[in-house]
């Protein structure tokens, strides 16, 4: 009898470590180096990606096409907008229409809020996808399935809990200069939205390039497509994806990068042989095998964002963005006006030697904090005590003074290792 019992205690600590994650699931797979990792996937992740599936998807998708073509400022563009703030609604978010306004063009975005559970937690992650089409395209893939995208993760999301705020916008203007994204971006950052990452979702459901999803980022969100390339190996046996690194193009990403937000946007590849803004773009052209395999990807990119700790972030507090300072004073909040593609929407005007401050949110001990100018720093801008104000001014190995335009950045790290960033960019008036 007790060598029985012996035998079973054995098995229970055998099993125990295994268990001992609630919600955890451990998987195995090996890298192209014959690396064994073990991933711990989270068993509700893996649930929302189950619950994507071609009815759901298609079912948002040939809703949004049956509006018609949906031109800036349309009743069509009008009504499929109204349609999606409904639906919001149903699912328990809270959602409204937000109207905008530009010279020569005026329409609506869609912003659907699903609040996080951390009381402590102010952070925000915004999905974004486009509504308008232009020419005499009901526009199925461009943007249609990243709307119908959105609005199914919004369903899946509505059954489950995150720590962190969640924000679904759908944007208009997107087709005559991303005019909607700038707005939400520029209104976000006044009222100071902590907005962790933006993602958007921009043509996703035809592929002539096998499963391949490119991320169109930055340089400065490179963090982004790193978590991205994570969670799509470590859900590699529920998503057939692969995720492509590609240089960053001025899309509605572009609007919160202008305003100092990491973005990344998600792309089929060769988006530019697909017969976008034409009536080809149809339901018939949508692959629903790799429109599904995207929309996973995003779901659990999201899912994860979503409950993920913010062990470290730094902001910039002054100078602001979208200001004229002349030294330390802001002397004009500056009207914010879309120049598309002009890379100056947002952009701070300074006259003179200004202060840069920072915030830090982190529980750990900072070791250092570096500012930089165009990616280049100097002694005199490291610090390794509080306060880390700093003086804005030319790398000392310069033989120029600052004039024009300049990115300035600032770094932060931890005793553990961990590191954050932020950047913005500025534009000298008079010689710094």
């Amino acid at each position: 009898m007790s060598k029985k019992i012996a035998i079973i205690g054995a098995v229970i600590l055998l099993i125990i470590p295994f268990q001992s994650v609630i919600g955890l699931n451990q998987d195995i797979y090996t890298t192209n180096d014959n690396q064994i990792i073990i991933q711990n996937t989270d068993l509700d992740v893996i649930s929302m990606i189950n619950k994507i599936n071609y009815s759901i998807l298609f079912g948002y998708l040939e809703k949004i096409v049956s509006f018609g073509v949906r031109h800036v400022g349309s009743e069509n563009c009008r009504n499929a907008a109204e349609y999606i703030n409904e639906e919001f609604q149903q699912l328990g978010l809270e959602s409204c229409i937000d109207s905008w306004k530009y010279p020569k063009y005026k329409c609506q975005n869609v912003i659907a809020t699903y609040n996080g559970t951390d009381p402590t937690s102010d952070a925000v992650f915004v999905l974004t996808a486009h509504l308008d089409t232009i020419g005499n395209s009901v526009g199925a893939n461009d943007d249609g399935s990243g709307v119908a995208a959105l609005l199914t993760i919004a369903n899946i999301f509505s059954n489950y809990n995150f720590n962190h705020t969640v924000k679904f916008v759908i944007v208009s203007g997107h087709e005559v200069g991303t005019y909607g994204s700038f707005d939400y971006a520029k209104k976000a950052y006044f009222r100071d939205e902590n907005i962790i990452a933006h993602i958007n979702v921009d043509m996703v459901g035809n592929s002539t390039c096998g499963n391949i999803i490119q991320a169109w980022t930055p340089e400065r969100s490179y963090r982004l497509y790193y978590f991205t390339e994570e969670i799509s190996y470590k859900y590699e046996k529920y998503i057939d994806i692969e995720v492509q690194l590609t240089a960053h193009y001025p899309m509605d990403s572009q609007s919160f990068v202008d305003y100092g937000y990491d973005a990344i946007s998600f792309i089929q590849p060769k988006v530019f042989d697909y017969p976008i803004h034409t009536p080809e773009d149809s339901l018939d052209k949508i692959n629903y095998p790799y429109f599904e395999n995207v929309t996973k990807l995003v779901i659990a990119l999201t899912a994860e964002f979503a409950n993920k700790p913010i062990d470290v972030q730094v902001r910039f507090v002054t100078p602001k963005e979208g200001h004229a300072y002349l030294f330390n004073r802001p002397i004009l909040k500056l009207l914010g006006l879309n120049l598309h593609r002009s890379r100056i929407r947002g952009i701070t005007y300074l006259i003179g030697r200004t202060i840069a401050k920072i915030n830090i949110t982190t529980e750990e001990e900072i070791i250092t904090v570096s500012y930089s100018i165009d990616g280049n720093t100097d002694y005199y801008a490291i610090f390794t005590e509080s306060p880390y104000d700093w003086k804005i001014q030319k790398p000392i190995m310069s033989n120029f003074r600052l004039i024009g335009k300049h990115k300035l950045g600032v770094h932060v790290c931890t005793s553990t290792g961990k590191t954050a960033y932020d950047e913005m960019d500025f534009y000298a008036l008079t010689p710094i």
